[in-house]
C-alpha cells in the first residue's frame, strides 16, 4: 500500500472521529473554504455573494445553476474568457470595483456564454471602452466611474434589449480628465428599449443627439451644458423624468469646486420642453437661473415635482409667477437657497400664483433669508388643503407669528430649525429689528449640515425622526435662540404632538408650566441645551408624553453643589422612552428613579463607575423602581466593576441590557439568573479576560450575546451549554488563539446560528486542526470567515486566513507522513540497538572475537594446573575492604558470568592454625593469578611485601607473571615498580572507577585480566629488575633505572614490533577469556620463515642487551667498586634476561664486557652467579669460570 493510500485512510478515520465528511465528499461551494455566501431564495434563484472577500480571481466552485454573482470590491485584475463559461444561468453579475478602482483586463469573450444575463455592473474599473461581445439579453448596464471618453454607434452593437444605461462620473471635478466625454450622434439609436439614461458628471457640453424615443428618464446633471435648444429633447414624448441641474452652478458659497458659466446662467430655449408632455419630474436646480419662462411649463401639465433650488429666483417667488398656473398637479416644490445676494429683507411674501398649486403637498423654502414671518408671508398657501409639510429652515428668521400656522389645518410638519427665533415672554413686547435689517453684506452658506461629496441640488437629508413624524403634528424649533420657554411660545401652532427644541441653549429650571399649551404632546426633544432639573414639578403638565430626550445637557450635571433631581419621572405616567445620555452624571440628589411606565432608558456617556464605587451603596437601587423597564443602555459609563448589590437591584423585566464601552474586568454571570426575559446582552468594548461561569448561569432566554472587543483568550468547553436560545454570538476582536472543538459542542437544544470571530490572533498550527475541522462540518454562519478570521502566529502564517490553513501538513501530507514513519522507525531501531548493546554487548563481543579467533586458528586450552582461579589478598583488618571483597568482588568473579575455578579468600579458604607465610605461599602457588587489592593501609603492611615477593618468586621459578594489581585507592604513585608495570603491562593494573557509570566496564576488564594466560613476557623481566632496585638508595638506583630500565623499555617495544606478525591483535585478546584458546599446531612445528623471524628477534634482543649491559656495568664501575652486593645486583638484573636469549652468547658477551670494564670483584661475582643459574649447562659454567680465572 502506498503512502498516499495510507494518508487517505488516516484522513477518513479523522473525518469519522469528528463526525464529518471529507471536503472531497461535498461540493466545493458547501466547503467553509469557499469564500462566498450562498443564498437560495427559491429553487430558481441562487445568489453567490463574494463581495469584499479579497479575491484575486473568480473563485472555483460556483455552481452552474447560479443566477446572481456579486464579485464587487475585490482585487481581481484579470477576467479571462473562461471565468464565467460554466455559468449559463447567470442573470445578475456585479463586477463593481472588482480591482478596487484599478485597471481590469477583461477578455473579449468573457461574457459571451452568459446568454441569460440581464444585469451587468462594471462600476469603477478604469475601463477606456465598453467591453465587446456583451450578451444580447442584457437589460441593465452600469458603466459609472470609469474612463470612457468616446461613444459611437459601434459601442453598443447588439444591445437592443438594454433598458437602463448608467454612464456617470467618467470625467468630472473629482475625477478630472481635462476634456469632456464625446458622444456621437445616434450612439444610442440601437437601444430601442432604453428607458433610463444617466449621463451625469461627464463634462458634457451639449445634449447628445439622436436619443432613443423610448426614454422615460434622462439625467444630464452636473455637466457643462450651457444651452438647451428646442431640438435637444425632440422626439422624447415618453420622457417622465428630466434632471439637468448643476450645469451652470451658483458658485457663491458653494461647498464644492465650482466653475461659473460664461453666460452667467443656463440658457434654455422657450420651446425646449414643448414636446415633453408626459414629464412628471423636472430638476432645474443649480443652474443660476434668474427667471422662469412660462413657456417652459405650458405643456408640462402632468408635472408633479419641480426642483428650483440654488438659483436666483427671488423675484419669481415673490412677484408674478405666471408659470405656476400651468402646474395644477404639482405635489412637491423646492425653492431653497434662492436668496438675493447682499439682501436681508424684513419678510418675503409669496406670489399669489402659489394658490394655484392645489395638489401641493410639500414646499421647501430653506435659505430664502428674511427676518419675519408675517400674515402676508404665507398667505397664498392658506387655501392649499393638501399641504402637509412646510420647510422654512435656515432663513435666519427672528420673529414668527405663531397664529399664522393655525390657518394650515392639514399641515403636519412645520420646520423652523436653524433660525433666530427668540422666546416669547408672558407679555409680548413690540418687536424691534434692532438693526438686523442693516445686514446688507451678509453671505449665507447654502446648508449648515455636511454635504455629500457630489451635490445633487435636492433636499435629501431627513428633517425629523421617523418616530416624531408618526406621532402627529410636528413642530421643529431646533437651533434657534429660545434661551427660555414660556407657555405662550407655542400658542397658535395647533395641536402639536412632537416638539423639537434641541440646540437652543436655554438654561431655565423647568417648573411644570412651560408646556401647558401643549397638552397632547407625546414626543419632546430637549437635547443639546442646559436643562436645569432642580424642581420636582418639571414636566408635570405633560401627562401624555411618551418620549423625552434630555441627552447632551451636561451643563448643570457637571456643576458641584447643585441639585440634580430625577424625580420628574414620577410626573410622567405615560413615559415610555427616556434619553439621559451624554450628561456626564457622576452625582445625583435623587438616589432612586421611579416610573411604572418607562420601558426604555438610554443612560450612556455618564459616570456610573463613580456612582457605583465600592463600599458606597447610595446608588445601587438607582434603577430598581423602574418596574416596567425592558431596555437599559449604560454604555460609556467608565464602569470597571459592577457591585453585587447592583445586579440584585436591576429591574428583572429587562429584555435588552447594553454595558458596552466600559472597563469591566469581571462579570458575575450567576447574577443573570433572575432575568428571565433577557434576550440581548451587550458586553462589547470591555476588558473581560474570560467567560468563566457562563455555561450554567446564563439565562435560557438569551438570544444575542456580544462579547466583542474584550481580552478573552480562552473559552471553556461547552461554555454556552446553558444558553439554549442563543442564536448570535459575537467574539470579534478578542485574544483567542485556539478554540477547542468541545467549546461549541452541538446539542439538540442549541439554536446558535451566527458566530462572529473576526480579528482574533488565531494560531495557525496543527493544534487548531480540530477547530478547523469543526468549522468545516458546522452549519453555523461565520461572517467574513474567508477574509477577517486570520492568523497571527506563526510568523509565516501571519495575516493569512485561518480556514485556508493547509491541514494536509497535519493529516494528509505524504512527505510528512513518510518522515514521521522513518523518524519513528529510526528511533525504535536506535533504542533497540542501544538496549541490546547495553544488555548483551559482551556476549556479542565474545561471539564476534571467538569467531575471529577461530578463523585465525586459535583453539581451546585445557589446563588444570591450579586449584583456585585467583588468590585475592587484601587488608583483612579493614572491615569496609573485607565487605567489598566478599559482597562485590567475590560475586562478580565467582557467581556472575562464566563459571571458573573459585577464588581463594583468606577469610574463607585459609585453614586455621597454619602459619601466615605457609598460607600465603600455598595460596599463591595453587592459584592462577594473585590479585592485590591495594589500599593506603594495606601497602604499608609486611603481609603485602611478603605476598608481593612470593608472587614474584613464581616469576623466577616458573617464568609466569601472576600479579594483578587492583587499586581500590590511589597508592604507590611514585613507585618505580608500579610506574613501569603501568607502562609495559598496563592490563595488570586495574583502578576502581570514579563514576558509577564505568563500573560495568571495570568488572569486565578485571575478568579479562584475571582469566588471561600466565605466559612469560618482557614485562616480567622489567618488573623483576624494578623490584630488586627498589630497596636501593635512590642515589644508587637512579642511574640504573635511567640507564638500564630505559633500555628494557626500548627492547620491549622493538620486540613487540618484531613479534607482532606471530600474535593476534591486542584488542582481540584483551576483550574475552584467553585461557580458553591456544595456538593450534600446524603440522610442522618450526617452518623456515618462523626460524628466520625468531633469529632476527634474538639477534636484535642480544644487540640491545649487550649494548645496554655494557653501559650499565661501565657506569657503575667506579661508584660501586667494592660493593659485592651491588655488583651482584647488577649481574642478577642482567641475568634476568637470560631466558629470552641464548645463554652462551649472552654470558660470553657479559664476560667480555667485564674484562674490559669491570673490576675483579665484579668478575668473581659474575662467576659465582653463573654457577647458580640452572639455565646454564655445566659445560657453559666451567667455561665461564676458566675464562674468568685466566683473564683475571
Amino acid at each position: 500500500m502506498t503512502v498516499t493510500c495510507w494518508m487517505h485512510l488516516l484522513l477518513f478515520c479523522l473525518c469519522c472521529h469528528h463526525e464529518i465528511q471529507p471536503a472531497g465528499c461535498k461540493p466545493l461551494w458547501m466547503s467553509r473554504q469557499f469564500p462566498c455566501d450562498v443564498t437560495s431564495y427559491n429553487t430558481t434563484q441562487i445568489k453567490f455573494d463574494c463581495r469584499g472577500r479579497r479575491l484575486q480571481a473568480v473563485p472555483l466552485g460556483i455552481t452552474s445553476n447560479a443566477t446572481e454573482l456579486d464579485l464587487s470590491e475585490n482585487v481581481i485584475s484579470n477576467i479571462s474568457a473562461d471565468s464565467f463559461s460554466n455559468l449559463p444561468s447567470l442573470t445578475l453579475l456585479d463586477l463593481s470595483w472588482v480591482n478596487k478602482n484599478k485597471g481590469v483586463i477583461i477578455a473579449a469573450n468573457a461574457f459571451k456564454n452568459l446568454t441569460k444575463l440581464r444585469e451587468l455592473s462594471l462600476i469603477g474599473n478604469c475601463l477606456n471602452e465598453i467591453p465587446g461581445n456583451l450578451p444580447r439579453s442584457l437589460e441593465i448596464l452600469d458603466l459609472s466611474n470609469n474612463q470612457i471618453m468616446f461613444l459611437d454607434s459601434s459601442s453598443y452593437v447588439g444591445l437592443t434589449n438594454v433598458k437602463q444605461l448608467l454612464l456617470t462620473r467618467n470625467c468630472y471635478m473629482w475625477s478630472p480628465c481635462g476634456r469632456s466625454v464625446t458622444i456621437m450622434e445616434d450612439s444610442f439609436a440601437a437601444m430601442t428599449e432604453l428607458h433610463t439614461l444617466d449621463l451625469s458628471f461627464n463634462n458634457l457640453t451639449h445634449v447628445p443627439k439622436g436619443l432613443p424615443q423610448s426614454l422615460s428618464m434622462l439625467i444630464l446633471a452636473s455637466n457643462m451644458i450651457q444651452y438647451i435648444s428646442e431640438y435637444d429633447f425632440l422626439g422624447l414624448e415618453n420622457l417622465k423624468v428630466l434632471k439637468i441641474q448643476g450645469n451652470c452652478q451658483r458658485c457663491h458659497n458653494a461647498p464644492y469646486p465650482c466653475v461659473p458659466c460664461q453666460n452667467g446662467s443656463l440658457a434654455i430655449h422657450p420651446e425646449a420642453f414643448h414636446n415633453l408632455t408626459q414629464l412628471e419630474t423636472l430638476n432645474l436646480g443649480g443652474n443660476s437661473l434668474d427667471h422662469l419662462n412660462p413657456s417652459w411649463f405650458e405643456r408640462l401639465s402632468k408635472l408633479k415635482q419641480l426642483f428650483l433650488s440654488f438659483n436666483f429666483l427671488m423675484k419669481e417667488i415673490t412677484q408674478e409667477s405666471t408659470y405656476l398656473k400651468y402646474l395644477p398637479k404639482l405635489e412637491r416644490m423646492d425653492l431653497s437657497f434662492n436668496f438675493a445676494l447682499k439682501d436681508y429683507p424684513m419678510t418675503v411674501n409669496l406670489s399669489k400664483e402659489f394658490s394655484n398649486l392645489k395638489a401641493l403637498k410639500t414646499l421647501h423654502m430653506e435659505g430664502l433669508v428674511f427676518q419675519n414671518i408675517e400674515p402676508g408671508t404665507l398667505e397664498p398657501l392658506y387655501e392649499l388643503k393638501n399641504l402637509t409639510a412646510l420647510n422654512l429652515g435656515t432663513n435666519f428668521i427672528i420673529h414668527s407669528d405663531s397664529t399664522i400656522f393655525s390657518k394650515f389645518l392639514n399641515l403636519k410638519m412645520i420646520y423652523l430649525a436653524e433660525n433666530r427665533l427668540y422666546p416669547i415672554p408672558g407679555k409680548s413686547p413690540s418687536f424691534q429689528s434692532d438693526g438686523y435689517n442693516q445686514r446688507s453684506d451678509l453671505s449665507y452658506a447654502p446648508l449648515l449640515r455636511p454635504h455629500p461629496k457630489d451635490f445633487l441640488y435636492e433636499l435629501s437629508h431627513s428633517l425629523i425622526k421617523k418616530e416624531c413624524f408618526e406621532s402627529g403634528r410636528v413642530l421643529i424649533l431646533s437651533s434657534n435662540n429660545l434661551f427660555f420657554i414660556s407657555p405662550k411660545q407655542f400658542e397658535g401652532y395647533g395641536n402639536i404632538a412632537c416638539l423639537n427644541l434641541s440646540g437652543n441653549g436655554f438654561s431655565a429650571a423647568l417648573n411644570g408650566s412651560e408646556f401647558s399649551s401643549l397638552p397632547n404632546l407625546t414626543y419632546l426633544d430637549l437635547s443639546f441645551n442646559k436643562i436645569d432639573l432642580a424642581y420636582g414639578n418639571a414636566f408635570k403638565e405633560l401627562q401624555k408624553l411618551q418620549v423625552l430626550d434630555l441627552s447632551n445637557n451636561p451643563h448643570y450635571f457637571k456643576a458641584f453643589g447643585v441639585t440634580h433631581n430625577l424625580n420628574f419621572t414620577r410626573n410622567l405616567p405615560a413615559l415610555r422612552v427616556l434619553n439621559m445620555s451624554h450628561n456626564y452624571i457622576d452625582t445625583l440628589t435623587t438616589k432612586q428613579m421611579y416610573s411604572k411606565s418607562l420601558t426604555e432608558l438610554q443612560f450612556t456617556n455618564n459616570n456610573l463607575g463613580t456612582l457605583w464605587k465600592e463600599r458606597d451603596g447610595s446608588y445601587v437601587m438607582l434603577f430598581t423602581n423602574l418596574t416596567n423597564l425592558t431596555i437599559l443602555d449604560i454604555s460609556y459609563n467608565k464602569i470597571s466593576k459592577i457591585p453585587d448589590e447592583v445586579y440584585e437591584h436591576l429591574p428583572c423585566n429587562l429584555i435588552k441590557l447594553r454595558i458596552s464601552h466600559n472597563s469591566l474586568t469581571d462579570f458575575k454571570w450567576d447574577k443573570l439568573q433572575p432575568f428571565h426575559q433577557l434576550q440581548i446582552l451587550d458586553l462589547s468594548y470591555n476588558a473581560l479576560p474570560n467567560v468563566t461561569g457562563i455555561n450554567s448561569n446564563v439565562t435560557l432566554t438569551l438570544t444575542f450575546l456580544d462579547l466583542s472587543h474584550n481580552h478573552i483568550s480562552h473559552l471553556d468547553s461547552g461554555f454556552l451549554k446553558g444558553a439554549k436560545s442563543l442564536t448570535t454570538l459575537s467574539l470579534n476582536k478578542n485574544r483567542l488563539t485556539i478554540i477547542n472543538q468541545s467549546t461549541f459542542l452541538p446539542t439538540p437544544e442549541s439554536q446558535l446560528q451566527t458566530l462572529f470571530l473576526q480579528k482574533n490572533p488565531f494560531q495557525c498550527t496543527c493544534d487548531s486542526l480540530e477547530f478547523i475541522l469543526w468549522i468545516e462540518n458546522s452549519d453555523l454562519k461565520i461572517p467574513r470567515l474567508t477574509t477577517e478570521v486570520t492568523c497571527a502566529t506563526p510568523a509565516n502564517q501571519k495575516d493569512k486566513v485561518l480556514i485556508y490553513f493547509d491541514i494536509n501538513q497535519c493529516v494528509n501530507d505524504n512527505e510528512a507522513f513518510l518522515s514521521y514513519i522513518l523518524t519513528n522507525l529510526f528511533i525504535i531501531v536506535f533504542m533497540f540497538v542501544a538496549t541490546v548493546s547495553h544488555l548483551f554487548y559482551w556476549d556479542a563481543s565474545y561471539v564476534l572475537h571467538y569467531m575471529k579467533a577461530k578463523l585465525k586458528g586459535y583453539r581451546t586450552l585445557n589446563s588444570s594446573d591450579g586449584v583456585y582461579d585467583v588468590f585475592v589478598t587484601y587488608d583483612t583488618r579493614d572491615p569496609h575492604v573485607s565487605e567489598w571483597v566478599m559482597k562485590n568482588l567475590r560475586v562478580k568473579l565467582e557467581e556472575e558470568g562464566e563459571k571458573h575455578l573459585p577464588l581463594c579468600l583468606e577469610e574463607r579458604d585459609w585453614p586455621p592454625g597454619v602459619p601466615l607465610v605457609e598460607n600465603l605461599a600455598q595460596s599463591i602457588r595453587y592459584s592462577r593469578k594473585t590479585l592485590f587489592v591495594l589500599t593506603e593501609g594495606y601497602v604499608k603492611t609486611g603481609v603485602f611485601k611478603l605476598a608481593i615477593y612470593l608472587a614474584h618468586q613464581r616469576l623466577l621459578d616458573e617464568n609466569m607473571d601472576v600479579i594483578v594489581l587492583l587499586m581500590l585507592e590511589p597508592v604507590l604513585q611514585h613507585s618505580h615498580f608500579l610506574r613501569l608495570r603501568r607502562r609495559l603491562c598496563g592490563e595488570s593494573v586495574v583502578e576502581w572507577p570514579r563514576t558509577a557509570a564505568a563500573e560495568p566496564w571495570f568488572w569486565q576488564n578485571l575478568r579479562n585480566v584475571v582469566r588471561a594466560d600466565n605466559q612469560p613476557s618482557l614485562c616480567s623481566c622489567a618488573i623483576e629488575t624494578c623490584i630488586l632496585l627498589d630497596p636501593l638508595p635512590e642515589t644508587q638506583s637512579a642511574s640504573l633505572v635511567t640507564g638500564g630500565l630505559l633500555w628494557l623499555e626500548a627492547a620491549s617495544v622493538l620486540i613487540a614490533f618484531a613479534d607482532m606478525a606471530d600474535k593476534p591483535d591486542v584488542s582481540e585478546v584483551t576483550t574475552f577469556d584467553k585461557t580458553k584458546l591456544k595456538k593450534t599446531d600446524s603440522g610442522e612445528e618450526h617452518t623456515a620463515n618462523q626460524r628466520k623471524r625468531r633469529e632476527k628477534k634474538e639477534n636484535l634482543f642480544y644487540l640491545i642487551l649487550l649494548h645496554r649491559d655494557t653501559a650499565v656495568f661501565h657506569e657503575g664501575g667506579e661508584d660501586v667498586t667494592g660493593s659485592h652486593s651491588c655488583s651482584t645486583m647488577k649481574l642478577v638484573s642482567v641475568s634476568l634476561l637470560l631466558p629470552y636469549v641464548q645463554p652462551k652468547t649472552y654470558a660470553q658477551s657479559i664476560f667480555l664486557a667485564l674484562c674490559f670494564h669491570g673490576s675483579r670483584q665484579e668478575i668473581l661475582a659474575f662467576h659465582t652467579f653463573t654457577h647458580d643459574q640452572r639455565d646454564c649447562s655445566v659445560v657453559q659454567r666451567s667455561k665461564f669460570i676458566r675464562l674468568s680465572e685466566q683473564f683475571y
